[in-house]
């Protein structure tokens, strides 16, 4: 008789904890190896498919306490520490989400664990490791191409957190100084880069984008960011004075206003 109780507390249990484990968050991919402060994609199982949300940020949020969000949010751990943060950019399709999430400047080189946390249990535990340094790829473009003044949609990985550049201003005072509404669209682009190129000296953290063609170089800021499910995205305008035929895309990730990871360069065609 006793052990046929024990055989049924023992299947009590199983069931509890099978139960337990079907009610966590499934992770379906996440990066293993990444700097703290850069960009990491991650696509996990989606919380509520029936509230689709598509959200695209550029910047990083920071948790300051623990609220009730509309979207899961992430607990690390490192060495006996825990370290809470958001997801930033969100997008859900059907069943899986694609989101983003900078990794914890506090955190150093070596493992770490990562959590999903909505209103079920906290997903597996996943470990991956935090490198030393930032290390950045580009997959490729959108359109397989660019061309002048055309949008440069860049995919890639390991981006860090940007401001995205408000040319108002800028505008503002080129069309008082100099008449901007009256050059041609070249003219613009032109005048306009050489102006925030002041600004892009004071941005301390970013992401920018060098073409290069024939010896000649253009550095480009961002436009708008966004996220597939094949990595991060970055929009960029094409310069107007580049050429038909073979050009190079690198992108470069300032921190602390000095050049922390350098891609290896893509090939692309102009049309």
């Amino acid at each position: 008789m006793r052990k046929y109780y024990l055989l049924s507390i023992i299947a009590a249990f199983l069931s509890i904890s099978a139960t337990g484990y079907a009610s966590r968050l499934k992770v379906y991919s996440f990066p293993k190896h990444i700097a703290a402060g850069q960009l990491a994609t991650i696509i996990f199982e989606n919380p509520k498919p029936d509230q689709p949300i598509a959200r695209n940020k550029c910047t990083a949020e920071k948790l300051i306490a623990w609220v009730k969000s509309d979207v899961p949010i992430l607990r690390i751990e490192q060495k006996g520490k825990q370290v809470f943060t958001s997801l930033g950019s969100y997008l859900s399709e059907g069943d899986s989400v694609i989101a983003t999430y900078m990794v914890p400047v506090s955190l150093e080189p070596g493992d770490a664990t990562l959590f999903l946390l909505n209103d079920r249990d906290a997903s597996v535990p996943y470990t991956f490791s935090v490198a030393p340094v930032m290390e950045t790829r580009l997959i490729k473009t959108a359109a397989g191409f660019i061309s002048p003044l055309g949008k440069i949609t860049v995919i890639g990985e390991g981006f860090v957190p940007a401001e995205v550049l408000d040319p108002g201003n800028a505008i503002k005072e080129l069309q008082m100084n100099v008449g901007y509404d009256k050059m041609s669209l070249s003219d613009q682009w032109l005048t306009l880069h050489r102006r925030i190129a002041n600004d892009w000296a004071r941005v301390a953290m970013g992401d920018f984008l060098q073409v290069e063609q024939g010896g000649k170089k253009w550095e480009l800021f961002v436009e708008s960011c966004g996220l597939l499910k094949e990595g991060l995205t970055l929009d960029f305008i094409a310069p107007p004075d580049i050429k038909p035929g073979p050009a190079m895309l690198t992108m470069v990730l300032r921190k602390d206003k000095c050049v922390a990871a350098t891609s290896t360069p893509l090939n692309v065609t102009v049309q």
